[in-house]
């Protein structure tokens, strides 16, 4: 696949991510104010409305973490960079690959455990909203294989440039 319909695609999925986030920021704004509301004008907040601002925060949290790893915003150990600051463009080029490699490794394995986690927890339904706890759950595999993909592309065609 030519890099020209590849990055269509992965700006589709950059779009998405981005969307997903905001909407999940826009869910939690209201859900948090119709708590606050509910307490002091009714006396007592539907359960739902609880868990509903819990789950959006999880999937918003897990989604910018995924979208700061396209934008190489992520949290990485720099210690080996800077170490060597005075490397060439290639070595440094070859430095970075292989730590982003590093960072491959763990977001696939995190996939692989969230997609366990997801498995086992369909079994069980959450208090509030009476769904499958999978649903919750499958933020995790969902957010570790888009950042495992960002990783790849930056191990591909390097960091983004600004």
């Amino acid at each position: 696949m030519s890099p020209a319909p590849m990055m269509r695609i992965v700006n589709l999925v950059d779009g998405a991510l981005r969307g997903l986030v905001a909407l999940c920021l826009m869910a939690l704004t209201g859900l948090v104010i119709f708590q606050v509301v509910s307490r002091y004008v009714f006396g007592s907040v539907p359960l739902f409305a609880e868990e509903t601002a819990r789950f959006a925060m999880i999937w918003m949290a897990m989604m910018a973490a995924a979208l700061g790893v396209r934008d190489a915003t992520n949290i990485r150990i720099d210690l080996l960079p800077a170490a060597f600051g005075r490397l060439s463009a290639k070595a440094r080029r070859v430095l970075e690959a292989g730590l982003e490699t590093v960072s491959l490794a763990v977001f696939l394995v995190l996939a692989w455990y969230g997609l366990d986690a997801m498995l086992f927890a369909h079994g069980q339904d959450s208090p509030g909203m009476g769904i499958p706890l999978s649903y919750p759950y499958a933020v995790m595999p969902v957010a570790f294989v888009c950042a495992a993909g960002f990783s790849v592309l930056r191990i591909v065609y390097g960091p983004p440039v600004e």
